[in-house]
């Protein structure tokens, strides 16, 4: 939630040092997403053949060094840059065709179910929660 200022507050209209402690922990975290999500293209793309794979190492405190980018970003940043790749495939896909996202959401995961049914059998992996 987001503080505001207002008239006759002591900040005078402008942001106080909450508000701007607040926008700058979220831009940090906007900044480590995108650069988790450009790691993941540029790796993707290597896999298909595009461009150099880059070195991406696990570090004692379970970050990952991204060598390309000479960062280091945390397993959630990295999920939650996939979540925003795979965010706006979708939201795209969907618009472009002019269909609603589960459209195109749900012939998307139910094909990973089937492909996950048809792996999965032969193998002793834990069931996910029906949630």
């Amino acid at each position: 939630m987001e503080i505001e200022a207002h008239e006759g507050s002591s900040t005078g209209g402008r942001p106080g040092a909450a508000e701007r402690s607040a926008d700058g922990d979220r831009r940090r975290r906007q900044v480590m997403e995108l650069r988790a999500a450009i790691s993941l293209v540029s790796s993707a793309a290597a896999d298909l053949g595009w461009g150099a794979r880059p070195d991406v190492r696990l570090l004692p405190d379970g970050r990952l060094w991204l060598d390309e980018l000479q960062v280091a970003v945390s397993a959630a940043q990295v999920y939650q840059a996939a979540r925003h790749l795979v965010a706006a495939q979708v939201s795209t896909v969907a618009e472009r065709a002019g269909v609603p996202v589960g459209d195109v959401a749900g012939p998307w995961l139910l094909s990973l179910h089937t492909n996950e049914a048809m792996i999965a059998p032969d193998l002793d992996l834990p069931q996910d929660d029906a949630a």
